[in-house]
């Protein structure tokens, strides 16, 4: 028996990792539970370092759309990049291990010169879009799914000194949550999340989403505003006081399957979680 439902108001995925997100009606799950398309590419800065948001802000400027085969629309100042899913040379990038505190050597395929040039246009960096390999895009530490409620974007909203634009595009979920009623959810009632029943699938929890700086990142100037983190820090005191901050959390999936907007969600909770 459910102890709350609630619907599916929201998906995305994110083809390239810190870049901007894609905004779908449908996710679909792989057998491994991970999501088709998501954070298959990666950004490499010039020392060959799979790099992120937080170092080069303006990468959320820079979108990407998965296309069929497993391809990239890639967009940015003004640019549109049509690039395949296959070819380009292959190279090794060093990906930051946060267990083992060293460098992980991951095989990928770099896209070319103009996916550089659209990237430089766009960051005024020197970067390089890479293809990923499945053992790149499943290293150990990485979550397949992140889950927020809607009713703990509002109160973030709530604690914001000032009103900030793009929330979700800020927090970068998978998949967003509603109350059934189309009201919004009580905040942060995916922290108490066990797992989560749809249709046939079932999405179980693995640990709390700890937040950094990207949450700062203005998705509309590439522009970091501190003050978005620090009220995450503030909501995440209240919560949980000592820990890292958190805001949402990671789960993985069941296996294959279709997520689709406006599912019905039956929520298992641990009330003594949170």
């Amino acid at each position: 028996m459910a102890d709350l439902i609630a619907r599916i108001a929201g998906l995305w995925r994110y083809p390239v990792k810190s870049c901007a997100g894609e905004a779908v009606e449908t996710l679909k799950l792989g057998v491994d539970g991970w999501p088709e398309g998501d954070r298959g590419w990666g950004i490499a800065d010039a020392s060959g370092e799979l790099t992120w948001m937080g170092a080069h802000p303006r990468l959320a400027l820079v979108s990407a759309r998965g296309t069929q085969g497993g391809g990239l629309t890639l967009e940015g100042e003004g640019r549109r990049l049509e690039i395949a899913a296959d070819g380009g040379g292959a190279v090794n990038v060093r990906a930051w291990n946060g267990e083992r505190q060293d460098f992980d050597l991951l095989m990928t395929r770099d896209a070319g010169d103009d996916a550089a040039a659209l990237l430089l246009a766009t960051t005024g960096e020197h970067l390089r879009l890479v293809r990923l390999s499945l053992e790149a895009q499943r290293r150990p530490m990485l979550n397949p799914l992140h889950i927020v409620g809607d009713g703990s974007l509002q109160a973030w909203a709530a604690a914001l000194t000032k009103p900030l634009t793009g929330a979700v595009q800020r927090v970068r979920p998978n998949v967003l949550l509603s109350a059934d009623d189309g009201g919004a959810l009580p905040a942060f009632i995916e922290d108490m999340l066990i797992e989560a029943r749809i249709g046939a699938l079932t999405l179980r929890r693995t640990t709390p989403c700890v937040r950094c700086m990207m949450t700062t990142i203005d998705p509309a100037t590439g522009i970091a505003q501190p003050l978005a983190l620090d009220a995450l820090t503030q909501l995440s005191a209240e919560r949980e006081p000592g820990a890292p901050v958190q805001f949402g959390i990671y789960a993985s999936g069941s296996g294959t399957g279709v997520l689709r907007v406006g599912d019905r969600v039956e929520m298992m909770l641990d009330f003594c979680a949170a």
